[in-house]
C-alpha cells in the first residue's frame, strides 16, 4: 500500500512494449505476411482496374485499408497486450469522466420538478367525449346483434 486511498486518483498504467521471440512469431511475422499479401493484392487489383474491371476499383482501395487495420491491431497488441483490454480501459475512463461531469452538473443545479399543470377546459373535447359515450351506448362495440335481437 503506497498510501493512496481507493477513491483517490490513480496514475495511469505505463504503456508496455513487449519483446522477445514470442512477439516475433506472434506479431511481427504475421504483420509482414499480411502486409505483403495486401500489397500484392492491391497491385493485382490496380492492374485489373486499369484493364477496365470496374469492381476492381473497390478492391484496390479495400486491400490498403485492411493493411492499415492490421497495423493498428499490431500496434495495439504491442502496447496494450490485447485489443479488448485497451478498449475496455479507455471505455471505463470515459464512463467515469462522464459520470463525474453529470454528478457535478447535478450538484450545481438540481433540476426542479415541474408541477403538472391542470388541463384547460376544452368544450369541443367535452362534446366529443359525450358523443362517443352516446354512440357506445346506442351501438355497443363488438359484432352486430342477430336480427330480431334488441338490447
Amino acid at each position: 500500500m503506497s498510501g493512496d486511498s481507493a477513491a483517490g486518483p490513480q496514475a495511469p498504467e505505463p504503456r508496455r512494449v513487449r519483446g522477445g521471440w514470442r512477439d516475433v512469431w506472434q506479431l511481427h511475422i504475421p504483420l509482414v505476411l499480411v502486409l505483403s499479401l495486401c500489397t500484392v493484392f492491391t497491385i493485382i487489383e490496380a492492374r485489373r482496374a486499369s484493364e477496365g474491371v470496374w469492381r476492381a476499383w473497390a478492391y484496390m482501395f479495400e486491400w490498403p485499408l485492411i493493411g492499415l487495420f492490421t497495423i493498428w491491431i499490431w500496434h495495439r497488441y504491442r502496447t496494450e497486450g490485447s485489443v479488448a483490454k485497451g478498449l475496455a480501459r479507455r471505455w471505463r475512463e470515459r464512463v467515469a469522466r462522464l459520470s463525474a461531469a453529470v454528478d457535478d452538473d447535478a450538484d450545481a443545479a438540481a433540476p426542479a420538478v415541474p408541477e403538472k399543470q391542470p388541463e384547460p377546459e376544452d368544450p369541443g373535447l367535452d362534446a366529443w367525449k359525450a358523443y362517443v359515450e352516446d354512440l357506445r351506448r346506442r351501438e355497443p362495440p363488438g359484432p352486430p346483434l342477430p336480427p330480431g335481437h334488441e338490447t
